[in-house]
């Protein structure tokens, strides 16, 4: 036996256990891909509610197609360009346009509301996420055409 050698074999008596510095190693690399897996979950969830709320967009924009058949007027929560988007016009959009179905959730996390455009002779849908201070974190809207533009500028 060469004196390397010596280093490799332990005897089965002198294993005790992990020691204090291998599980501290353990429990912070599970710690760091815990904390990681968190912040990639959270951005999977937001980026899901928005695909969802574009697509309520568009659900939003085929039945104002619909009420414009029947009534021979877009169904708006303002008459003027923009509108305030919050959970009364959700509730109000729910009701008209959907026959009192739950079809847009009040905990997306988005607000939506329709606008008069072009004189009332058009329409468009405003989706708007609050940010914590009260103000428009993110802001997206649609007009009858069906085209998505998305920030302040785009949205006026």
């Amino acid at each position: 036996m060469n004196n390397n050698s010596k280093y490799l074999i332990k005897s089965p008596g002198n294993n005790l256990g992990f020691t204090l510095i291998e599980l501290l190693v353990t429990v912070a690399i599970i710690g760091i891909l815990a904390g990681t897996s968190v912040v990639a979950y959270n951005g999977y969830i937001s980026a899901s509610k928005k695909t969802t709320t574009k697509s309520l967009m568009q659900t939003i924009s085929l039945a104002e197609s619909e009420w414009y058949a029947d009534t021979g007027s877009y169904y708006v929560n303002s008459e003027s360009a923009t509108c305030d988007a919050n959970t009364i016009s959700i509730e109000e959009l729910n009701t008209t346009l959907f026959d009192d179905e739950d079809v847009i959730p009040d905990d997306l996390g988005w607000g939506v509301c329709v606008a008069s455009a072009g004189g009332g002779g058009s329409f468009q849908v405003f989706a708007v996420k609050p940010g914590d201070d009260g103000t428009a974190d993110e802001i997206m809207c649609l007009n009858r055409n069906g085209s998505i533009r998305e920030g302040q500028a785009e949205c006026g």
